[in-house]
């Protein structure tokens, strides 16, 4: 299994998860670190909010150091905001920062943030610039294929990103247009990484280990991005990893995934008490897919506010449930 160097910090695996907004906070990123995950990355992180000290922001950007490597990642449609966050942010000590030219959602993409660089690559240049100037630390960047299939301009947008000195870039199958909808095309990362000479890590539909097989053999990128795929199945990882290395894809039994379901929420509830709690419903909804009475246990956990309760009630169907053989939910 191939390590990947990312300027001066060495990844020992090859499978990442990606910065998902609501949804990697510090509990999620530790438990696919355990789960096999190589590097991990921060909710986006406002520079803005950095500025302002928000304390929310701030939150954000914290973590522990079981949680390394990990990379915090930084949005802003100001490049000399970008470079002032990074520098504030440095004490923090992440392995790198990443700069997130790829939110496709309107709101961000209007105020010329996100894939909103995309729309303008010289700003883009001077974005990388600036948070390079700012910290010692690798910087990568996060792309999509282009604004629209009109517009698939990722191999312009790697290329002035590695000329400014970004360490490694991610590149996601999908314009800006696109959002989330329709299938990745692959052979734009495939694009990227036969134009640049740093690193390149794939992002886009892979939900399985045949996934990212396929990935790295079609488009010769160094890493896979794994994020909507590891909702509810962050063993997603161990699986890839175990591929890479020629192992059988272990099973897991009831009480395997109970372990570390119960971990993701003692941690947490230790990172944010209540809040943490009410937050876990969404993941305890996405591991309990294809399960019997899937539904009903979470119209019942989603009222739940009460640690203990939570705790019971989860405890009580994971231990308790099997599988519906055609996986329909019910």
């Amino acid at each position: 299994m191939a390590r990947v160097k990312i300027g001066e910090l060495t990844v020992e695996s090859p499978i990442f998860l990606a910065p998902l907004a609501g949804i990697s906070d510090c509990a999620f990123r530790l438990i696919c670190r355990r789960a096999g995950a190589g590097l991990v990355y921060t909710e986006l992180v406002s520079a803005e909010g950095v500025h302002y000290k928000q304390s929310k922001t701030l939150k954000l950007a914290q973590f522990y150091s079981e949680e390394r490597p990990i990379g915090i990642q930084l949005f802003s449609h100001d490049p000399a905001m970008l470079g002032e966050a990074a520098k504030r942010l440095d004490e923090l000590e992440p392995d790198l920062f990443d700069l997130n030219f790829g939110c496709p959602v309107k709101k961000v993409v209007k105020r010329g943030a996100g894939a909103g660089f995309l729309e303008d690559l010289p700003r883009l240049s001077e974005a990388v610039r600036a948070v390079i100037a700012a910290t010692r630390r690798p910087v990568t960047v996060k792309i999509r294929s282009g604004p629209s299939e009109n517009n698939l301009n990722a191999v312009e947008a790697a290329q002035r990103a590695e000329t400014e000195g970004a360490a490694a870039i991610t590149v996601h199958g999908r314009t800006t247009a696109q959002g989330f909808k329709g299938k990745a095309d692959w052979s734009t990362i495939a694009a990227v990484k036969q134009a640049v000479k740093i690193p390149v890590i794939g992002n886009g539909d892979v939900a399985s280990p045949a996934d990212m097989l396929c990935m790295l053999a079609e488009t010769g990128c160094d890493a896979v991005m794994i994020g909507r795929g590891a909702l509810g199945y962050p063993w997603l990882f161990s699986d890839c990893v175990d591929t890479l290395l020629g192992k059988a894809v272990h099973l897991r039994t009831p009480g395997e995934k109970w372990k570390l379901i119960e971990a993701h929420l003692n941690a947490a509830y230790a990172d944010k008490k209540e809040v943490g709690v009410r937050e876990m419903r969404k993941h305890l909804g996405w591991y309990s897919r294809g399960l019997r009475g899937a539904a009903q246990f979470r119209a019942t956990v989603f009222r739940i506010d009460d640690p203990e309760q939570a705790l019971n009630t989860a405890r009580t169907f994971f231990l308790n449930t099997e599988p519906i053989p055609n996986l329909i939910d019910g």
